[in-house]
This record gives C-alpha cells, structure tokens and sequence, in this order.
C-alpha cells in the first residue's frame, strides 16, 4: 500500500515573496497556535545556554515530573516527546502491528492516517455524522472489536467540537485494542484524563505545550498512560528528541499553569467573537470548542483560501478535493488585531 504523506501549507517565506509583502505582514490562520507569546522565554533558554555542548538526560526526569505534577499522574505514566507528533507515531510503532488494523473517525487529524501507513495497516475509517460531526458510535464500536489501535481526537481536530463522555467510554470499553485518546486541545475544555487512566488499562492519552501553552516552536508533547504501556514506549523512544532547550521552556511553563488558563480564556472571547462575525458572511457555523473556528463557505472555499494567502498574506486551512470539508475554511484565533484584518480582507474580497 501507498504510505499516506502528512500535506504542509507553503512556508511563510514563500508566501511573503509571491504576495510581495513582509514576512511580518503573513498571518498564519492555519495552524492553531497561540496568537499570544511568552514574555520569558529568552531568560530560561539563557539558563541553560551554557550546557548545550552536552546532550540533554536521556530520561528528561525534571520534565516528566513536571508533566506528572500539571496532569495529576506519575512520572512513570508519563513519556515526553518531540510535540504530539513524535507520540503519534510512538503510539504506532509500539502498538499498531504490521499489517494490523486501526480505526479513525474522519475528519480528523491527518496524521494518523500516516502513522497507520508507516506500519503498513489497514486503517477502517468510521465517518463522523455531517453537519454536527459527533461519532458514529455504533459503527465505531463495531470496527473497534477487532482492531488493534483506535485513533480518537478529543476534542477534534479539525471540527473544533467535543464528543461527549459516555459516548467515549462506549467505544473504549467495546475492545480490548489500545485506544490513543489525542487530547491536544484539552486545557480549552478542561478535560482532565487521570482518572480514566486507572479504569482503563488500554488507554493512552496524549497532551502538548503547543497550544494552551503557546510554545508550538519548542515541540514538547507528552502521553500518559498506565506504567506497563508507558515502558513500551519508552523503549521506542529516541534518548534525545526533545532539545535541553524546549526541555527547559515546558518546565518554566508547566510551573506557571495559570498563564496558560488565561491565555484559554482570552482565546476563547475572541473565537467567539470571530464566529459571530464571520457568520455575517453568510457563512455556516460548526460548533468549536477550541482555538479554532470551521465555518462552512461553499463552492468557492478553495479559491478563496488560494487568493487570501497568495495576494493578501493570509493563511487559512483548506481542504482537498473529494475531501468531507471542501466546502470549509478552518480560522485559528488569532490577535484581535489580527482576526480584524481577516474580516476587513473578506469584506474586501466577497460580493
């Protein structure tokens, strides 16, 4: 089979020269990160400037401990990682045989399509229903009994809303697979996954400083899970993937958890508040519950995105041809500043 290849939007470099503006001048509405910053980021890295000669400790002991503090777990459930992304693709290695069988429920993030393609499974995906893109549970309970690794994003990537409690436990409790729980956007609802973790021993949840925490750029991401599921990925797991650097960056975060709730509330005035006007458009309005917003636009989305990025520097996420969310445009909150700009631009470019 043809492995799946993860499709990344031109850089902003690129997108600068063909619009002939600044880089500066390019906003980035694609990829759901913070729009805010942290004020202490150099002063940490300088911390720890002096020993990047050396390699960081294999174990990251004070980072996991840190994780385990913020999550409410221990340090042996805890695996840190190069973002969610190296998790994924731990999870994968570990747990999804070759020529095995995982299962998705699209739309969601691409990327555990190529994981499964990376082991040359079969990946059986479950659609979610249209219109409110809520689970299948029926069915997903169905191909999960006889598969050996399900994908769940919670709250989901690329809708933007929140499946309900019992509708996730339904599918865990129907198979005896591993079930990677992708809880990237969970500050932005206050999931807290520690309790499910002594219920269900084939659990793996996985979490990142890349959103809440705004330090996308650091790539620190993390999974919990029981300590004998933990162990299988550890020893997968490279002994330096995570810089001394960004080791460092999520610590100081993790130590002051209250910036990162304060930058959830800011972010989540203004998705509402971008919602609401970008619904005068015309345009329909799903549901979200994270730093995002999908709003379905129509025929014209694609060529929409295409001229926003190419002649006005601004990024938004699209999808391809055939896709289930063609018609869509997803919009990261971004600055007030900025989400203006974005509203000023559609109303220059739309009848």
């Amino acid at each position: 089979m043809t492995t799946p290849v993860y499709q990344w939007q031109p850089t902003t470099l690129e997108i600068a020269a063909r619009a002939g503006i600044d880089p500066a001048d390019v906003v980035r509405f694609d990829h759901n990160t913070s729009p805010a910053t942290v004020d202490w980021a150099g002063d940490a890295a300088a911390k720890v400037a002096s020993g990047l000669n050396e390699y960081p400790g294999a174990d990251y002991r004070p980072l996991r401990d840190a994780i385990a503090a913020y999550t409410d777990t221990d340090p042996d459930q805890v695996v840190p990682g190069a973002g969610a992304d190296e998790l994924i693709l731990l999870t994968a290695g570990a747990f999804l045989p070759t020529g095995g069988t995982a299962v998705s429920a699209p739309p969601t993030y691409t990327l555990y399509a190529v994981a499964t393609g990376q082991r040359d499974a079969t990946l059986v995906e479950v659609p979610r229903r249209p219109f409110d893109f809520g689970f299948n549970v029926e069915a997903l309970k169905e191909a999960s009994r006889t598969a050996n690794l399900i994908w769940l994003c919670v709250p989901n990537n690329p809708t933007g809303h929140r499946d309900p409690d019992d509708e996730i436990r339904a599918i865990i409790e129907s198979t005896s697979a591993i079930v990677v729980l992708d809880g990237a956007y969970a500050e932005f609802t206050g999931d807290r996954w520690s309790a499910w973790l002594d219920e269900y021993p084939n659990l793996v949840v996985l979490g990142t400083m890349s959103k809440a925490f705004a330090l996308a750029g650091a790539r620190v991401g993390y999974s919990l899970s029981s300590p004998t599921l933990a162990a299988e990925l550890h020893r997968r797991r490279p002994p330096g993937s995570i810089s001394t650097l960004s080791a460092a960056l999520a610590e100081r975060a993790l130590a002051e958890p209250h910036w990162a709730a304060a930058n959830v509330e800011g972010i989540a005035a203004q998705r509402d508040s971008l919602a609401g006007r970008l619904s005068e458009f015309g345009f329909e309005m799903s549901t979200t519950v994270t730093n995002f917003v999908l709003a379905r636009v129509g025929p014209g989305a694609r060529d929409l995105a295409e001229t926003l990025m190419w002649e006005d520097g601004i990024v938004v996420r699209s999808f391809p041809q055939a896709h289930t969310l063609t018609f869509y445009l997803r919009f990261t909150v971004r600055s007030p500043s900025e989400n203006d700009r974005l509203i000023a631009t559609l109303s220059r470019r739309l009848p």
